[in-house]
């Protein structure tokens, strides 16, 4: 008796090679719809961490200069806090004259703030927007901030959250519209 052996070559099937294909396509999919948020939640954590180095350079210039640097609201908070970036950029970076470059005598609080230096950076702290040297976030917004003095003439009302000074980032959120608020970075809690 003459055995005869079959070779059974081993192979996927159409149906499982089919169903690999479709479950990476589902996980993909997970995937790819998730990015944005991800890259939202790595957006706000870059700008919490640059808010606690900003807070860090105005503690050591309020220590050194015995006060924060003022920078009064107009009435329109938002636009008072853009005019802030260019206070914070002046104050932190040592670059009074706004020409880009620190000026002799004066000190840095904030390194990265430095211009010329971090321009060219994948992320850039400070940058010009409308011909202003200003400190902005991740998002490329500027940075607002806004300081009254510790003692307020009389009558006067304390427009900012901290007694202090106010910084904030608006991130992603449109800052015409109040609901919005929700979604800033800030140094100050409660809405």
């Amino acid at each position: 008796m003459k055995t005869i052996y079959s070779r059974r070559v081993r192979a996927f099937s159409m149906v499982e090679l089919m169903v690999v294909v479709g479950i990476m396509i589902v996980l993909a999919g997970i995937l790819i719809a998730a990015l944005p948020g991800i890259q939202s939640r790595i957006n706000r954590g870059k700008v919490e961490a640059f808010i606690a180095e900003l807070e860090a350079g105005l503690s050591r210039y309020q220590v050194e200069n015995g006060i924060y640097p003022l920078n009064e609201s107009s009435g329109d908070r938002d636009k008072s806090g853009i005019e802030g970036a260019t206070v914070l950029y002046k104050h932190l970076s040592g670059d009074f004259d706004l020409n880009g470059e620190v000026d002799e005598k004066e000190k840095i609080y904030v390194p990265k703030l430095d211009y010329f230096s971090n321009r060219n950076a994948k992320e850039p702290r400070s940058s010009v927007i409308g011909g202003d040297y200003m400190v902005i976030d991740s998002y490329g917004n500027p940075v607002r901030y806004l300081a009254q003095p510790p003692n307020l003439k009389k009558g006067q009302n304390r427009e900012t959250r901290n007694p202090s000074y106010d910084l904030w980032s608006i991130t992603d959120a449109d800052p015409s519209d109040p609901e919005d608020e929700a979604k800033y970075i800030t140094n100050w809690s409660g809405l």
